[in-house]
């Protein structure tokens, strides 16, 4: 990609150029990050969205250009990228994209039936209407302000997940960079607190949090730490090392050193040190703060804000000191089917849980296979690091599709004290999906126990997009069943039976009910949940939601509301008002986006009053070039803002430092891949700019000469785009995009420019002085004959140019009759524009 005198555009742009100019004049308002990416192959058929009706207080047009325009966007399920996708988006504002792309996409998230019933709705036409694909119940969005397509996927469809080993086929997606063949990283999370009132008045002690990985022939090492000085335990605390090695081709990692276990059915992730292997079609990176494990448990290795959202619905925001937990502790979570934690540690790094009984009774195509196997050692955290007890410990399970409707399953865990069997089942039908585990136990001491689990899903269609959903479940617990790790088994419940059922009337009202019941074991009293919800969206950026609810419980009975409006401010700013009836409890909540990239922030606050207490909560945070920084104030006052009980102010910053093949850059945090951009010599020390959009950009070269993209998911495309705006005229600056497929951890040098800058011009002639009119050919280096050639063509007066030459000879053959060759030679010290005047065969050089 060559910068002509004129820039900002060359005259022939790249496609990565082509989409930078058409969202320049396309595209209006503020747009967040988006991955831009290539143009996938074959796509015959195209499926149809009509434009979204914008406010009519705010008409916004998607192409205001008068003509049709392509672009390649990100397709996100939420904030999950799928891939790229190309969009055309005619002058009427009518946006269209390939069907058989969208149906690859979705191919690893929907039912394979469901899958199936689209691509035959699809058979044989040219586009779809906005109502034919919102039958299928699938809706996808086009937005202008994000530039990606938002693809909204009915939880029904997901139910019976199908993992397919055709999403991690490299030669579905063609060629890629190569990573480096050494990378290493390294983060650092700082925070401190100053504290106003309450504890511990003053200036905290800082707490740094570093995780680090390198990577080097295919095996990573990688490790987590917290240091943090002056503290009243230990100033240091490692939380696990390992080593680390993916066999793509097989989906299979092998882990040696501190393993972070997965459970499943009635199974908990213990921790052990040893030996492990696994295969998920969907493998986690584990950049933890906490973790599930199993159960509805979970585990904090840091100080925490943690808030809880019940059926979507924020219900508490509570301070929680490293341990284990389970939701049981928390009483406002029993009965609740769809819990959700976002956590928040003491350095900054957030986290989000989701504990749903439903949530992972995923199927696998017929013939695939997941498992995992972890042996060892029992290694629990403690404050200055794991403890290696010398106490064997192993666990597992082993999932497989025995058809494409039955998936089944088996589990065990074992210790010097407790054993553990279990087997699953999931069977889709079509009238619904059903799950089952069961499990038996035997704990020293306490004899022999036995747990079981039923679910049942379905999703029902109607026309016009609305449809209903149903769930059921039942499970049961003897009084002595126990997983791994259990000292003294708690089973406080005989069994627990709930549902739900929710039906969209329409895109502007949906309505649900649910309930849960557990009968209590022994002295525990029996626990009934009732809720009924209502959501309303009043007009396109005002929504309302209530929850009426039935309680009834050790504490007696109880009948509450919960109550949220919503609005949004623009197409990034939104103020939400919630009150729960159940502790009086009122918030009011902002929060705001600016900018895209490098120079964006957030701010979000929030003001809270309860029957006993009040508080204030603000935060923002400022996205850097080269570091992550936020500043966090939090107030509590006894009653209605009386007395402060507790001020403080944290200041966080994060950033980075890695090496990729002799490249060395700082950034913002790497969360998994990451790659180093460099400029070659030829930009004169120009800026590039990384991932550039019309409103902004991911990272920039600046003075440090190196820039870091920090955002890359293993085992996942992508495509980088590279742009420098203040480049001399002429300078090449290669691709303009790199692909890229990353493996775990992996690290990339990519290069921008090159030393094939020179152009040169001048016209052909014959051995009798006549130009050569209207000839191809060819250039070759004569040094690297297998660098990939240069088409040259001539004009009617012989005149000719060739761009992307580099100093030395080169030879040209051109498809005259018989063949004719010319050699030229670039002098060393050659920049930009060379005028060889008229050129002569070369006479058998």
């Amino acid at each position: 990609m060559r910068r002509s005198s004129h820039q900002k555009a060359s005259a022939e742009p790249r496609p990565a150029r082509v989409w930078l100019l058409a969202a320049s004049t396309a595209l209006v308002g503020g747009a967040a990050y988006a991955q831009p990416g290539v143009t996938p192959q074959a796509q015959e058929r195209s499926v149809t969205i009509g434009a979204a009706q914008p406010p009519s207080n705010a008409p916004q047009r998607l192409n205001p250009t008068g003509r049709t325009i392509t672009l390649t966007v990100p397709a996100k399920d939420g904030t999950f990228y799928l891939g790229d996708i190309v969009v055309i988006i005619d002058a009427n504002d009518k946006v269209t994209f390939g069907s058989e792309r969208l149906l690859d996409l979705l191919s690893n998230i929907i039912d394979p039936k469901i899958l199936e019933t689209m691509r035959g709705s699809m058979a044989g036409k040219g586009t779809l209407s906005p109502e034919d694909l919102a039958g299928s119940g699938l809706k996808a969005t086009y937005n202008p302000q994000t530039l990606e397509l938002a693809l909204e996927i009915p939880s029904g469809m997901r139910a019976a997940r199908s993992l397919q080993v055709s999403s991690l086929d490299r030669a579905k997606f063609g060629d890629f960079e190569k990573p480096a063949g050494f990378a290493a990283y390294l983060n650092v999370r700082s925070s401190i607190d100053y504290v106003e009132r309450g504890a511990d008045k003053g200036l905290g002690n800082p707490t740094f949090f570093t995780d680090a990985a390198v990577r080097t022939g295919g095996i990573v090492l990688e490790s987590q730490q917290i240091w943090q000085p002056g503290s009243n335990g230990a100033d240091f605390q490692r939380q696990g090392t390992r080593l680390v090695y993916d066999d793509a081709k097989d989906v299979l990692r092998f882990t040696a050193g501190d393993l972070q276990s997965v459970g499943r059915g009635f199974q908990t992730a213990p921790d052990i040190a040893g030996l492990s292997v696994f295969r998920s079609y969907s493998v986690l990176a584990p950049q933890t703060i906490a973790r599930p494990r199993g159960d509805r448990s979970f585990a904090l290795g840091r100080r925490s804000q943690v808030e809880v959202y019940i059926n979507g619905q924020l219900v508490r925001r509570i301070q929680l000191d490293p341990g284990n937990y389970n939701l049981r502790d928390f009483p406002f979570t029993q009965g609740a089917n769809d819990v959700r934690l976002s956590i928040t540690d003491d350095t900054g790094r957030t986290e989000v849980l989701r504990f749903n009984i439903f949530f992972d009774q995923s199927q696998l195509a017929k013939g695939l296979s997941e498992f995992g196997f972890y042996a060892g050692v029992k290694s629990p955290l403690e404050i200055s690091g794991p403890h290696y007890t010398g106490q064997w410990e192993v666990t597992g399970f082993y999932r497989r599709g025995v058809t494409d409707n039955l998936t089944l399953g088996a589990n065990f865990q074992a210790d010097d004290k407790t054993l553990l069997g279990g087997i699953e089942a999931v069977v889709g039908t079509s009238f619904g999906t059903f799950a089952g585990n069961v499990a038996a136990s035997h704990i020293d001491g306490f004899g022999s126990g036995y747990a079981a689990t039923v679910t049942y899903q379905r999703l029902i269609q109607r026309q016009g997009g609305n449809s209903d959903s149903i769930n059921l479940f039942v499970q049961t617990r003897s009084r002595n069943f126990g997983a791994a790790g259990t000292t003294l088994p708690d089973n406080p419940f005989v069994y627990e039976i709930g549902g739900g059922y929710s039906h969209a009337f329409s895109d502007y009202l949906y309505a649900g009910a649910d309930l849960h019941y557990s009968k209590g074991r022994g002295v525990n009293a029996d626990y009934q949940n009732y809720r009924a919800t209502l959501g309303w969206r009043i007009t396109p950026t005002i929504s309302m939601s209530t929850d009426l609810l039935y309680e009834s419980g050790p504490s007696g009975h109880d009948v509450a509301a919960l109550l949220s409006l919503t609005a949004r401010i623009g197409t990034r700013s939104s103020v939400r008002a919630d009150y729960d009836t159940r502790n009086q409890n009122a918030r009011l909540s902002y929060q705001t986006l600016h900018g895209d990239g490098v120079g964006s922030y957030n701010l979000s606050a929030d003001i809270e009053r309860t029957r006993v207490d009040s508080g204030f909560n603000a935060t923002a945070n400022y996205i850097a070039n080269r570091a992550e920084l936020g500043i966090n104030q939090f107030n509590s006052f006894s009653g209605t803002f009386g007395s402060a009980v507790d001020e403080r102010t944290s200041l966080r910053a994060a950033t980075s430092i890695a090496y990729a093949d002799g490249a060395v850059s700082v950034g913002r945090p790497i969360y998994d891949a990451f790659a180093i951009i460099t400029p070659y010599k030829t930009l004169k020390g120009a800026s590039v700019t990384v991932d550039p959009t019309p409103y902004g950009y991911q990272a920039e070269t600046g003075g440090l000469g190196s820039a870091i993209e920090p955002n890359m998911a293993s085992y996942n495309e992508r495509t980088i785009t590279v742009d420098a705006p203040t480049a001399p005229a002429g300078v090449d600056l290669g691709k303009g995009s790199f692909r890229v497929f990353p493996p775990y951890r992996a690290g990339y040098r990519l290069q921008v420019g090159s030393e094939y800058y020179v152009t040169a011009i001048g016209r052909m002639v014959g051995d009798d002085g006549q130009p050569l009119v209207l000839i191809s050919g060819k250039a070759v280096e004569l040094a690297h004959p297998n660098h990939e050639p240069i088409v040259v063509f001539t004009n009617r007066d012989g005149r000719f140019g060739l761009s992307g030459l580099r100093p030395g000879k080169w030879r040209i053959d051109m498809l005259t009759d018989p063949q004719s060759s010319y050699v030229v030679e670039i002098p060393a010290e050659t920049t930009g524009v060379i005028r060889l005047g008229d050129v002569r065969p070369a006479n058998g050089q």
